[in-house]
């Protein structure tokens, strides 16, 4: 997160974290919420950007059926065999070769690039975490600069925090 500081707010109610989270948007700054239990206003109002995955499996994709397609037509021209007076190099008996190498091409790219791009496997806690997140509690967390703290927490609390704690950032 940026800034030095961070400023967790602990909420009870979804309505009161939406509202943290609008003006926090407003503000500018970064934020990061958790909540107990996955809820859809949160997400519809947190509007994360496009993952950047889609792009990597899309060229892992062509990757694999450009590597299918290769492979078929060159063990066919290492090992010429006629069939039925068919061409060596017959693309439509690729199609498998090269739809299976799509897949498995696609879906390990997939896989690298949450890896990369969703930060996995976190081995630390979050910054600004609290363990009542899990349990029955609402939390937006916003990164700032120490200037920004008065204003930051103020915010928090006018949308309706029971708790607003200052940290230490990363």
């Amino acid at each position: 997160m940026k800034g030095n500081k961070l400023v967790t707010g602990v909420f009870s109610y979804v309505d009161d974290t939406l509202n943290a989270i609008e003006k926090a948007k407003a503000l500018g700054v970064d934020y990061m919420v958790y909540s107990p239990a996955p809820n859809l206003e949160i997400e519809y109002v947190s509007t994360p950007p496009k993952s950047p995955v889609r792009f990597i499996t899309g060229l892992g994709a062509l990757t694999g059926i450009c590597s299918g397609f290769t492979l078929a037509i060159w063990t066919s021209l290492d090992y010429p065999l006629r069939t039925s007076a068919k061409d060596i190099v017959s693309p439509p008996a690729f199609v498998i070769a090269g739809y299976e190498w799509t897949i498995l091409f696609g879906a390990i790219a997939t896989l690298f690039g949450m890896f990369i791009f969703g930060r996995f496997p976190t081995i630390f806690r979050s910054p600004g975490y609290d363990p009542r997140f899990s349990q029955t509690k609402f939390g937006v967390v916003v990164g700032c600069d120490t200037k920004d703290v008065e204003v930051i927490r103020d915010h928090l609390t006018e949308s309706g925090a029971e708790e607003v704690n200052v940290s230490e950032g990363l």
